[in-house]
């Protein structure tokens, strides 16, 4: 069951992105067989069964909790994402010093985006005025593509329950079409 948002709002990440933003994390999954958490393009019912479906026995959901009522960070970030497009993300220090990054588009991440500082870790300098202070260009705000599935703020206890209910409506959905039950309806036609 996918929700409204994805069905009225299709992915605009280009087809290369896409692939490292929604292929990579699942990949890793199925290639060491063994329990594992994912993180990455988590936010709803629909990616955890897609990320179980492939291995995973859990998921980890990063933006979606940093845009969650109960979250300390500022209410300018949440809103933020809250109003950002998956196209709205950049993907920083692409082979510089350290980790590759992906951050909310801000002026600060717009410049960073083609030109790698010596130090990234410099540029977080003011992370505590980007949490807590509200300025957005105080550090890099770390937040992934997924905030474009992100359309509120809700409490924690809220977007678990919506994420399990999701979880198993897509689930059964796709026993009902895929299952044995289906393969039998099959058998008999």
């Amino acid at each position: 069951m996918l929700s409204d948002r994805l069905r009225r709002r299709p992915s605009r990440i280009p087809p290369g992105e896409q692939a490292a933003a929604q292929e990579c994390p699942f990949q890793r999954t199925i290639a060491v067989h063994a329990a594992a958490a994912e993180t990455g393009g988590f936010a709803d019912g629909v990616s955890m069964a897609a990320a179980f479906a492939l291995g995973a026995e859990g998921v980890q959901m990063g933006t979606r909790m940093l845009a969650c009522a109960e979250s300390p960070a500022h209410a300018n970030w949440k809103g933020a994402i809250v109003r950002a497009e998956e196209t709205d993300t950049v993907f920083l220090n692409r082979g510089g010093n350290g980790p590759a990054l992906r951050a909310l588009r801000t002026q600060r991440t717009t410049r960073l985006e083609f030109d790698n500082p010596e130090n990234m870790r410099s540029e977080f300098a003011g992370v505590q005025q980007l949490y807590f202070g509200g300025d957005m260009e105080a550090a890099v705000p770390l937040t992934g593509q997924v905030c474009g599935r992100i359309d509120s703020v809700k409490p924690v206890r809220q977007i678990v329950e919506e994420t399990i209910r999701g979880f198993h409506e897509t689930v059964d959905a796709l026993g009902a079409r895929y299952g044995a039950a289906a393969a039998a309806r099959g058998a008999m036609a």
